[in-house]
């Protein structure tokens, strides 16, 4: 599948796109404002608002009939560097375990090589799995609460969070594993 076949420059101006693409631009400021714990608070607000635009993307582009390949593209890749980036900075700032930091990168690494797999051989978009849209929601609340409360508030729910997070790598390498054995395109 090639590039043009995906970016069709109308898409880019669908509502649930603008919403994908401004989380992408949230995500410096967001990371900046982690850094500093004078600024917290500021962080805390940009984080759930970039998440926001998460939650109100996918129902947005269904709702309107723009789900698009584009949409389909950048949104799983936005959710994930913001996630990714999120960790590393609570590791560094708040005490988010970098043994949690290394895992939620090594997944989505996986996933995202195992998604251009598939779209090269099988032109074929994967979309996200219900665990893994579980574990993008759980993932944000464990960020959210390790920005304001630190490993006091955020570790429970880290723990919890590790159950979908470990559905949705096996629900998405059994589904890799699927669509690469089927014999169509």
């Amino acid at each position: 599948m090639a590039l043009r076949d995906l970016i069709q420059p109308r898409e880019l101006l669908y509502p649930s796109n603008l919403l994908t693409i401004s989380r992408i631009l949230l995500l410096p400021a967001t990371i900046y404002y982690m850094q500093r714990s004078d600024r917290r608070q500021r962080a805390l607000v940009l984080l759930a608002i970039t998440m926001l635009t998460d939650a109100l993307d996918g129902p947005l582009a269904r709702r309107r009939g723009e789900v698009s390949k584009l949409g389909q593209i950048l949104d799983p890749i936005a959710d994930k560097v913001l996630i990714d980036s999120a960790a590393v900075m609570l590791s560094r700032t708040r005490g988010f375990p970098w043994w949690a930091t290394g895992l939620l990168i090594f997944r989505d690494v996986g996933i995202l090589l195992a998604g251009l797999i598939v779209l090269r051989r099988k032109a074929h978009i994967t979309t996200a799995a219900s665990s893994g849209k579980l574990t993008t929601l759980a993932m944000t609340i464990v960020a959210l609460l390790y920005l304001a409360g630190g490993p006091r508030w955020g570790k429970p729910a880290l723990y919890i969070a590790l159950i979908p997070f470990s559905l949705s790598f096996v629900q998405y390498g059994w589904r890799f594993l699927r669509i690469m054995r089927s014999g169509d395109k």
